[in-house]
């Protein structure tokens, strides 16, 4: 175990002071810093607390103990913590102790703040407040003084929740959504909990439209034990996509026209031929609206989450839809309806769509 004077000189050291600027820091002389750092002597015990705030360190690592015994009593704090017999009360005491030792580990501060949130008792307004607001309290400090994004984000998000739907704090729930970062679900979800915030209901969409397309896509992708259920997903994802973008395709055409085939093959699976021609007839309406779109690249300017490229518009997207589609009804799924002339009619009109010609034929394709 190293020496007190040793892991004062390495603290040092490593935060590139000099002896005399450690020593104007604490109010000492250098030649006090001197003697401890050449264990001449040790510092009196009423500096050891000011040592390890100034290093930002706890005094067990002044003292030499090992950070792995920090983090393992951290972890058996924790479990004793979180037992059925333990009331919040006592883990709250018991957090608070081990706050003594390590008064600058916010992993401590972030539980603390946890336990007072759920010692406050809304059956008692002067002691839930009270609670709220020391919560408050050890989450700002966290904050303040935490490198962790991991730790900074859950702290946010908690620190929010207290603002804005406990002690109905507006200004400090904006102040806090507003450190979210520039673009992200995190600030955007704060933000639509704000009440009184003039652009409530704007973020509000915005979450909606983030994870609207998240929903649908998933819907897509999911495996299910037989067509109807398929049948029912894939309409239930139609209608989320309508419902998050209004009818507005011009940003979101391309998950329309991947839903809408999928939506085909199962219909003629169950030999519902009117839905078919109906998907069908919604695809092809679709790839043309996107291709009348104004060329370059387009990206979801209306949902600030979304910065990828959702598609280059120019003659050689226009081949993709066409093959695209035409790739798709190509599936031996077809076979019952490949002899029937609006089928074939269908086939004429995509293929009068730009495009080079495509060897058509009947190929098998995975969902």
């Amino acid at each position: 175990m190293t020496t007190i004077g040793q892991n004062i000189r390495k603290l040092r050291k490593e935060r590139q002071m000099t002896q005399e600027e450690l020593a104007a820091q604490l109010n000492i002389s250098a030649q006090a810093v001197s003697k401890w750092e050449m264990e001449t002597c040790s510092p009196d015990i009423s500096q050891i607390v000011p040592l390890a705030a100034l290093f930002g360190v706890s005094a067990d690592v002044l003292f030499g103990i090992s950070p792995d015994s920090m983090e393992k009593e951290i972890e058996e704090t924790r479990k004793y913590c979180d037992a059925l017999e333990t009331s919040n009360e006592d883990a709250l005491e018991t957090w608070m102790k081990l706050y003594e030792r390590y008064p600058h580990n916010n992993f401590i501060r972030f539980e603390i703040a946890k336990t007072h949130e759920y010692c406050a008792s809304p059956d008692d307004k002067e002691d839930y407040i009270r609670h709220n607001q020391k919560a408050a309290e050890f989450y700002e400090k966290v904050l303040d003084e935490s490198a962790d994004n991991d730790l900074r984000s859950k702290t946010l998000e908690a620190l929010h929740h207290i603002y804005s739907e406990r002690l109905f704090d507006s200004e400090n729930a904006l102040r806090i959504a507003n450190m979210g970062g520039d673009w992200g679900t995190l600030k955007a979800e704060m933000l639509s909990k704000t009440d009184g915030y003039e652009k409530k209901n704007y973020w509000c969409q915005q979450v909606f439209q983030y994870y609207g397309e998240g929903m649908a896509w998933a819907l897509v992708r999911m495996r299910f034990p037989d067509t109807q259920t398929k049948i029912f997903a894939y309409e239930t994802a139609e209608k989320i996509l309508d419902l998050t973008y209004l009818g507005d395709k011009a940003w979101i055409s391309y998950v329309y026209m991947n839903l809408y085939t999928h939506l085909a093959k199962c219909y003629v699976t169950v030999e519902n031929y009117e839905k078919m021609y109906e998907v069908l007839e919604k695809w092809y309406e679709t790839a043309l609206f996107e291709d009348n779109l104004p060329l370059g690249e387009h990206r979801y300017e209306n949902n600030p989450f979304m910065t990828e490229i959702v598609y280059n518009h120019d003659l050689a997207y226009t081949h993709h839809n066409r093959d695209y589609i035409l790739c798709h009804i190509g599936d031996h799924v077809f076979d019952s309806v490949r002899d029937c002339e609006k089928f074939k009619a269908y086939i004429e009109k995509v293929n009068a769509m730009p495009g080079i010609e495509y060897p058509f034929g009947g190929v098998d394709f995975e969902d």
